[in-house]
């Protein structure tokens, strides 16, 4: 039992650290947002790392790009690619727009129609790494279409588009047409959650103790009466 009373309190006191930690990196994230001044921070992109701004520019109609196999509220789809020129910047980005819904026959790709206007969207940005974990050699592995993506990856941006891509990656946080979902989160769980689940795990841990001591007390008690 003083095992588990002290599995519970290790649990408790790891799940507290973690929700410091998520409350530190949502203020890091607040105090790095910074609408009218982002482009000036991209000399020193990880001042950008979950930053959010709303900017302005245009779509470049010509290309587009899926993501595939995202699942959103369980259904099946892809996240939309486009390259995005901020205004007054000649540098485009990888914009991720969100989700959209596939079809059954892998072989049908969902219609796109992106605006053509000067839009603003909210973004976060990405920097680093951006394929994440992936078994596959190459971003462009579809069976059935070229646009069809495994995963995001700068390098290829940059040589299938012929653009100068920036090396930060742009995440919608709202949609800017429908039929496309942002759904992209920086922190999963919130400090909050991980702070209820550090009093569940002392809670469980106190009454484990708890138990253990009435046990203990009714043991020796027995053992007292037989003497």
């Amino acid at each position: 039992m003083t095992i588990v009373v002290s599995v519970c309190f290790r649990l408790a006191f790891w799940q507290w650290q973690r929700a410091q930690e998520k409350q530190g990196y949502l203020t890091q994230i607040a105090m790095r947002s910074d609408n009218k001044q982002w482009w000036e921070a991209v000399s020193e992109p990880e001042l950008l790392q979950g930053a959010t701004a709303t900017i302005s520019g245009h779509i470049d109609t010509s290309q587009w790009w899926l993501l595939d196999n995202q699942i959103v509220e369980g259904q099946i789809g892809y996240d939309l690619i486009v390259l995005f020129l901020p205004q007054g910047r000649t540098e485009y980005h990888a914009l991720n727009l969100g989700f959209v819904a596939g079809d059954q026959d892998r072989k049908r790709l969902p219609f796109i129609e992106l605006p053509t206007d000067r839009i603003s969207v909210d973004v976060e940005f990405k920097i680093g790494e951006w394929s994440g974990f992936t078994l596959a050699t190459a971003p462009n592995q579809s069976a059935h279409h070229d646009n069809v993506l495994q995963y995001l990856d700068h390098a290829f941006f940059s040589l299938d588009s012929g653009y100068q891509i920036s090396p930060l990656l742009m995440i919608a946080k709202q949609a800017v047409f429908s039929g496309v979902r942002p759904h992209y989160q920086a922190v999963v769980m919130s400090p909050d959650k991980h702070r209820a689940y550090a009093l569940q795990w002392l809670l469980i841990g106190i009454s484990a103790g708890v138990i253990a001591l009435f046990a203990y007390k009714h043991k020796n008690q027995g053992a007292s009466h037989n003497e």
